[in-house]
């Protein structure tokens, strides 16, 4: 248990209420629970918890007066966060050590406190750097490397020479360094062009389940920073992505396009193949982008346009059955008109 006076500090929120008021864990406002604190963003639409039910609140400095015991911040959310990761260290966590089923080749090297569960395989030379976790069943390749405190879920598979970055986090199904979609095309079929890089992972980097990130058919697949993937994402071979990126649910990126830092990807968007998409650009949901954009781009629609024209032709495709009763009685019209002149 914390004091919300230490929270408040923790978050450098302001404490309105009583200080030494003893808060045990985190919850929503939908399910609330006793000597517990949640966070609301925007004006109730219904009445708050009692504090009887609730401990405390974080909350804007304009919200402040909904609940009687509330730390104000600038961004709750963020604050909320903070707090979240306060209690989540608190919890019991299992000792290091690898599971006696785990195979670990003999070259590999294995840093000072890994978890590894049953059944991983670790292959020849591969590098699992301080603090690793390694969930049952993951499987990390010839020459692979694994940074200190990175987390892959169980069933993870890092093939031979990608490098996963410190403090990334790969969740269950989610294959590193599969082959590129890679052939020449003969009178005899399609010839597999071998596919020879590698993924780099920069630290930080979040992956969701069931994603693909292919390795380069030469050179390398490299996601920068602080990117992270939703679930069912494919990245094709030689894929560059930036820093601080944020990509949604079945987005599929064709091979050696570039996406600059701090873009955001909305779901199911698709990308042409060899193309550059600038910073801070925003890719809505469903979008096809088959030509490269300019840094601060917004667009959406298939084929992908500004955002505003899209919108603008979307608005007119509701009017095109009204349109076109127009346009048959105008045809009708002019019918008439031919017919009284003649």
């Amino acid at each position: 248990m914390t004091e919300l006076r230490q929270l408040a500090a923790l978050v450098e929120g302001e404490l309105r209420g009583e200080g030494t008021l003893l808060i045990e864990g985190f919850c929503s406002l939908d399910h609330p629970k006793p000597r517990h604190i949640a966070f609301m963003e925007s004006a109730p639409k219904r009445a708050l918890p009692s504090t009887e039910a609730l401990g405390a609140l974080i909350t804007t400095e304009q919200l402040a007066h909904h609940f009687p015991t509330v730390i104000t911040s600038a961004n709750p959310r963020l604050a909320f966060v903070r707090v979240m990761e306060h209690f989540l260290t608190l919890e019991h966590k299992p000792p290091a050590g690898i599971d006696t089923s785990a195979r670990i080749a003999s070259t590999a090297q294995v840093g000072k406190d890994v978890r590894m569960g049953p059944l991983a395989v670790i292959d020849e030379h591969a590098v699992l750097e301080d603090g690793c976790e390694v969930g049952a069943g993951c499987y990390i390749g010839p020459h692979a490397r694994i940074g200190a405190r990175t987390k892959l879920y169980p069933h993870v598979s890092v093939m031979a020479r990608c490098e996963v970055g410190a403090n990334c986090i790969i969740h269950s199904g989610t294959v590193i360094g599969s082959d590129g979609f890679g052939f020449v095309s003969t009178g005899e079929g399609h010839r597999k062009f071998p596919q020879t890089g590698k993924v780099v992972l920069g630290d930080e980097v979040e992956i969701g389940a069931c994603c693909a990130i292919d390795r380069a058919a030469i050179d390398e697949t490299r996601i920068g920073r602080g990117t992270k993937i939703d679930n069912l994402v494919q990245i094709a071979h030689n894929v560059h992505i930036g820093e601080h990126c944020l990509i949604a649910a079945q987005a599929g990126i064709s091979g050696r396009t570039s996406i600059g830092s701090w873009c955001v990807i909305g779901g199911q968007a698709g990308f042409q193949g060899g193309i550059t998409v600038g910073a801070h650009s925003v890719i809505a949901a469903q979008s096809g982008v088959f030509g490269s954009l300019p840094p601060n781009s917004r667009v959406s629609g298939y084929p992908a346009k500004p955002h505003g024209q899209a919108m603008r032709v979307l608005a007119l495709t509701w009017k095109l059955p009204e349109l076109l009763e127009k346009i048959k009685a105008l045809e009708e019209e002019i019918k008439r008109l031919k017919k009284a002149l003649k």
